[in-house]
């Protein structure tokens, strides 16, 4: 009996002990924060040239250039000429560079701003005159093309002689 009452003392100790040990337990957060070095770097400034206006025309142009800056005019008299557009490019070394096969103003996590949404609004100065631009990759590796896609003078009759400039922010966010 007696080796009965030592066994069952040691089973009774050792079920404590991890009856105890079980109860004394803690958590502790994990925290990382996780960055992406996508290296955004620009390769190249968009220049639209020269154009010439017919300031006597008082109807809205729109006109565009695809991703070879080939000029394309989609309605309205008011450019008389228009020198075909050098498109800017950038590198970015993003997850999905293939996202931006498809032409569009926001890929991958890459989207290009401007004064407001992915519109030059100042370019030629005034709010109603503005440019919308596109982001697409240049068919292989991180090299990617910035483009505008479509540009609209409201009333060709209210915009000076000169140089226009504007700015475009190329962003990564993903």
């Amino acid at each position: 009996m007696k080796n009965y009452i030592l066994m069952l003392g040691i089973a009774g100790v050792a079920l404590g002990s991890y009856c105890a040990y079980a109860g004394n337990s803690a958590t502790m957060t994990v925290t990382a924060t996780i960055a992406h070095d996508v290296s955004l770097t620009k390769t190249g400034d968009i220049s639209l040239g020269t154009i010439t206006i017919n300031p006597s025309v008082a109807e809205a142009t729109e006109w565009s250039y695809n991703d070879s800056g080939v000029l394309g005019v989609a309605y309205g008299d008011a450019i008389v000429t228009a020198d075909n557009a050098t498109i800017g490019t950038f590198t970015a070394n993003v997850p999905d560079p293939t996202a931006c096969n498809t032409a569009g103003a926001s890929c991958g996590g890459l989207s290009v701003t401007g004064n407001a949404a992915n519109t030059i609004e100042d370019i030629f100065d005034g709010s109603d005159n503005r440019c919308s631009f596109y982001i697409k990759h240049s068919e292989s590796g991180n090299s990617f093309k910035v483009y505008p896609y479509i540009c609209i003078i409201e009333d060709p009759r209210y915009i000076p002689t000169g140089s226009h400039s504007g700015t475009l922010t190329i962003t990564y966010n993903n």
